[in-house]
């Protein structure tokens, strides 16, 4: 079967640039949790990180959720929802803080503010290479995009550069900036002549600032970049970020025939709804799952995307038990993703 362009999405998650030499998120736990006990600067945090984490913790038991993952988002989440303090939407409905976190938050919460900043600042150092030697395996995606041919659209959920840094070497990357300005347009996207691919950063990236009302992209990594975290953050109407989810939905639910996820835990639940809206909308459509198995039996695996996706059957999903980098050095090609394309169910033969 023939391939376009129009019919593969690509969707990363953070598995996708771990063996460039970025941290997945429950590392970045396991790194925080070691500086807050012997690092000068984080020390002061230890008892409040303590807390948060077994609030956050707490909180999942009483849903009954008590497989529910920590990790350095919902960690900064929460710090920012309690940093709102009285423009917080629920505040006319508390009576009071709990005392603990009042004794540790300090005057007015400086606390919260100061220990937010350290982990945003030692999230920058994680995300940011100084070289992307690692994450030459990347290029894999220049070669598909020369046999492909036509315009290809990859979603990203991570901050880091690895991507638009290989690929853009050899190929024309939309980012949505005008050159010149280096103002972001969503008009930009709709221009794809001589253009490989269409890059859309979902959360945010590590090179972006705003000045004013204005999205900007910077030639080196931001301090303090613009990044969001969490679900009332990401679906909140603002560009680029409820431009870039629409854009998401649409290739979902009108363009694409199968949707390459690499490295993506299926931790955000605004993606899965929009993922199993198309899913269950379109029989020919499929994700073809890229991650190791681990000791996890492969159909097991496949049931669980569909449970989390609430699909029909778990026939919609393939599952690639490698890497990131073995699957896209050694396995992905044109012919390989051709050969994972389904027809409609109603499709005469």
């Amino acid at each position: 079967m023939e391939i376009k362009g129009e019919d593969l999405i690509f969707l990363f998650g953070a598995g996708v640039s771990l063996e460039a030499g970025i941290p997945i998120s429950n590392k970045m736990v396991e790194e925080i949790e070691s500086l807050v006990r012997g690092d000068a600067d984080w020390k002061p945090y230890k008892d409040l990180y303590f807390y948060l984490r077994s609030s956050i913790q707490y909180s999942d038991g009483i849903m009954g959720k008590f497989d529910e993952p920590f990790n350095v988002e919902r960690l900064l989440v929460v710090i920012s929802q309690i940093e709102e303090r009285e423009r917080n939407i629920m505040y006319p409905f508390i009576g009071t803080w709990n005392i603990r976190l009042l004794d540790l938050a300090g005057l007015n919460f400086d606390n919260i503010s100061k220990f937010k900043k350290l982990i945003r600042k030692q999230l920058n150092e994680w995300v940011g290479l100084r070289n992307y030697d690692q994450a030459s395996y990347f290029t894999s995606f220049s070669t598909l995009a020369g046999e492909v041919g036509t315009l290809i659209k990859a979603f990203t959920l991570n901050y880091d550069l690895c991507f638009e840094t290989i690929v853009g070497r050899e190929k024309e990357i939309e980012l949505g900036f005008t050159k010149g300005t280096n103002e972001w347009h969503y008009s930009n996207f709709e221009n794809n002549h001589e253009k490989s691919y269409n890059l859309y950063k979902l959360h945010g990236s590590i090179d972006w600032y705003t000045d004013g009302n204005k999205l900007m992209k910077s030639d080196r990594q931001e301090q303090n970049p613009e990044l969001i975290f969490g679900i009332q953050h990401k679906m909140t109407s603002v560009d680029p970020y409820f431009y870039y989810s629409s854009k998401l939905r649409e290739a979902c639910l009108n363009e694409a025939k199968l949707i390459v996820v690499i490295g993506y835990s299926y931790a955000d639940d605004y993606v899965n709804n929009i993922l199993s809206q198309a899913l269950n909308a379109r029989s020919e459509l499929r994700i073809l799952n890229v991650a190791p198995l681990f000791e996890i039996q492969i159909e097991d695996a496949r049931q669980n995307i569909a449970n989390i996706l609430k699909l029909r059957s778990k026939d919609q999903v393939i599952w690639e038990d490698y890497k990131a980098k073995q699957f896209l050095t050694e396995i992905m090609n044109k012919d390989f993703l051709a050969n994972n394309l389904a027809e409609p169910d109603d499709v005469p033969f």
